[in-house]
């Protein structure tokens, strides 16, 4: 398997001079959290895509072996989508990947499993907090697999459900890696832009996503420094480290 951690983003919203993997986060970058992570659940190649400050990344890799870089030049005038169309030109061959964003810091028990699971096409996704409204929102089918996800709660249908969100980590089979970049294409080709998120590509492919749901899951991501403050002092405290 093969882990993809995006992280061309340039962390507007909590203006910062340097890539948010790179966050100080309990005196180590925060990307090294999922870098180990993934180590340990038994990923043999990892690739990071970078953009904003892009040699920050090249200088802390820079006597490394365990991790390739790639540039996404674009990371300016595109979305998530190109950064990840990015990572999947670099595939020497094609192989099941996990994708994972560089600004999350998540319990490693829940990961192990979600990681061991049997769905080679799956999603991790947790209940939304009272208060948070910011949610990448999910709409499930009967059958437990991804319907749609949106930002805008209004355009997800929960029916009796709470609400449940995608946190940003996803395992696609080698097999819809064809069907991935045939969307892209498609994206690029109707819209003539590569201003896109990568996270509707799951809800628009052939291939069926499961939502793997684990209730109150310990984890928070770092757009805005309300979010930052929020995983210094409760998150990271709270997690159990791989």
């Amino acid at each position: 398997m093969t882990g993809i951690i995006l992280a061309a983003g340039s962390g507007r919203r909590i203006k910062i001079n340097k890539p948010k993997g790179m966050l100080n986060i309990g005196g180590q970058p925060l990307i090294e959290y999922s870098i180990q992570s993934l180590k340990k659940a038994g990923v043999d190649q990892i690739i990071l895509v970078t953009g904003f400050h892009s040699e920050i990344y090249e200088t802390y890799f820079s006597n490394r072996t365990d991790v390739q870089l790639v540039h996404n030049a674009e990371y300016a005038h595109c979305g998530s989508l190109h950064s990840l169309s990015t990572a999947l030109s670099a595939l020497e061959v094609d192989d099941d990947i996990v994708i994972l964003d560089s600004d999350i810091l998540y319990n490693w028990n829940e990961f192990q499993h979600f990681m061991n699971s049997r769905h080679r096409n799956s999603l991790l996704a947790t209940n939304v907090p009272e208060g948070r409204n910011d949610a990448c929102y999910i709409e499930v089918d009967i059958a437990g697999h991804l319907v749609k996800v949106s930002k805008n709660i209004n355009c997800v249908n929960l029916g009796n459900d709470e609400p449940w969100e995608y946190i940003g980590i996803t395992r696609s089979s080698r097999e819809s890696l064809e069907q991935i970049r045939a969307y892209i294409d498609e994206k690029y080709t109707s819209t003539g832009s590569i201003d896109h998120e990568y996270d509707y590509a799951f809800e628009s492919i052939s291939s069926k996503y499961h939502v793997i749901k684990y209730p109150d899951y310990i984890w928070s991501e770092a757009d805005d420094n309300q979010q930052l403050v929020y995983m210094v002092n409760i998150v990271y405290p709270k997690i159990n480290l791989c």
